[in-house]
């Protein structure tokens, strides 16, 4: 049984802190639109700071979004202390420079410039996604490796605006009954051990509060979403529709498109069995990823920082262990 206290009231905790420069900003707000947890909000001197009481889990998609360069990184998200979620966070590195087969310099592929360069958009403009670029980003995740090839996935595509209302409405009642419940000092407690252990993860908190607020809405207010189901009696469902689904997110931005997974989507749809059974699942399909498409509203792509784990090597003719770039 997981410490009680320890998850409901999880210690070591650093938020993570951007800063915008008042001398490069020019008040366009894409900062504050940007953040999924709502961090930012608009100074008295029309310049973005960051609102007290939010976790900024350091995604840095507002540094993204600025087309200024006025957004900078003050300090990352960590976790220290030895407590629950405490993970051991490493520092946070720019993308190391490309190197060729020789050790020289060289430039990024196109298609790893995709990767690297790829945000999660949470942001559309609401212009409709025509069925042949869907179709595309679908066949992009039919054709992604599977465990002896058994393609243990299955796809519900939603565009009709008053489904996608109807999801909308039912599955963020099921996120704001949690978020009450998990916000009561007399409930919670008995939630540890009974709810999945990263509900209490700060960062999850936040975004579930977020979204019993009508912050962060459930499917971002896009014109398009697909359910990715996975078979149970199939090998590894969950770690399919992963690399099934980030075929398609990779698909989609190369398209033009924006991408976002959105784990409450998938969650909140297998929890409310007339809308699975809607969207044409049963068991044993399980809900195991959703993710929302559309056209993004404003530039939301471009290299970030991400943690960096030194690697071990075991070179040909090395001694021991070696750990490095």
């Amino acid at each position: 049984m997981p410490d009680v206290e320890a998850m409901l009231h999880p210690q070591g905790v650093t938020n993570g802190v951007m800063k915008a420069d008042p001398d490069k900003c020019t008040s366009c707000g894409l900062c504050i639109q940007n953040c999924p947890y709502r961090c930012w909000e608009m100074g008295p001197d029309d310049v973005p700071v960051m609102r007290e009481g939010r976790t900024c889990f350091s995604c840095f998609n507002c540094l993204a979004a600025c087309q200024d360069g006025a957004i900078s990184i003050v300090q990352a998200y960590e976790v220290h202390g030895g407590g629950y979620f405490d993970t051991e966070y490493p520092p946070v590195r720019w993308p190391l420079e490309p190197l060729d087969a020789a050790g020289n310099p060289d430039q990024w592929t196109e298609t790893e410039r995709l990767i690297i360069e790829r945000r999660s958009v949470r942001n559309f403009n609401g212009k409709p996604v025509p069925d042949t670029l869907i179709r595309r980003v679908l066949e992009a995740g039919r054709f992604a490796p599977s465990g002896g090839n058994n393609q243990p996935w299955k796809f519900a595509v939603v565009t009709d605006p008053g489904l996608i209302a109807e999801l909308e409405e039912k599955v963020h009642a099921v996120w704001a009954g949690d978020d009450y419940a998990l916000s009561d000092e007399n409930i919670a407690p008995n939630l540890v051990g009974v709810m999945p252990n990263e509900v209490f993860d700060p960062r999850v908190r936040q975004g579930l509060h977020c979204t019993a607020l009508k912050e962060l809405p459930v499917f971002l207010g896009s014109p398009c979403i697909i359910f990715v189901a996975g078979n149970e009696k199939m090998a590894l469902p969950v770690l399919q529709a992963g690399i099934c689904g980030q075929n398609m997110n990779l698909a989609a931005m190369s398209l033009g498109l924006g991408f976002v997974w959105t784990n409450f989507g998938a969650v909140g749809v297998e929890r409310v069995p007339e809308l699975k059974a809607k969207l044409g699942f049963e068991d044993p399909w399980v809900m195991r990823a959703a993710v929302c498409i559309g056209y993004p509203r404003f530039k939301q792509r471009g290299a970030v920082p991400r943690h960096y784990r030194p690697v071990t090597w075991f070179r040909p003719g090395s001694v021991g262990v070696e750990t490095g770039e």
